[in-house]
């Protein structure tokens, strides 16, 4: 874990990094999950981010709370003009997700990554800063 922590960059948006966020359960102050920003472009305009919960979490709006929370502040704070999110399309509840946050469906790859030993489908969803909300 220490590892994991010491690759962060020291600073938030900084290009071509990822930077990672723990999301904890406020009335326990236990880490529940993290939230994944990636700063893919050198001119800085864009954002990538995944969101991972501890399945005991799911269905109570944690996930729906830091999405939110974290495209608000990457389109208010930071100014980005686009975010994006990659999804596995069996992953039904995170579809649901971003499309009750505004993203929209960009593409579907077939067997375009290679976890775990297999190929996988990826799906691309994406927001501009003009669409939300």
């Amino acid at each position: 874990m220490n590892e994991f922590i010491s690759k962060n960059p020291d600073e938030i948006n900084k290009p071509e990094t990822w930077f990672q966020l723990v999301i904890i359960e406020k009335s326990t102050n236990k880490i529940i999950g993290d939230i994944g920003i990636h700063f893919i472009d050198s001119d800085n305009f864009q954002s990538e981010i995944g969101c991972t919960l501890s399945k005991e979490y799911h269905g109570k709006g944690f996930a729906t709370e830091t999405m939110r929370a974290t495209v608000d502040y990457l389109f208010k704070k930071l100014g980005k003009h686009r975010i994006v999110t990659s999804i596995d399309p069996q992953n039904i509840d995170s579809i649901k997700l971003v499309e009750r946050l505004g993203f929209r469906k960009e593409g579907h790859f077939k067997e375009s990554l290679f976890i775990n030993g297999r190929w996988v489908d990826d799906i691309i969803y994406a927001i501009l800063n003009r669409e939300w909300k």
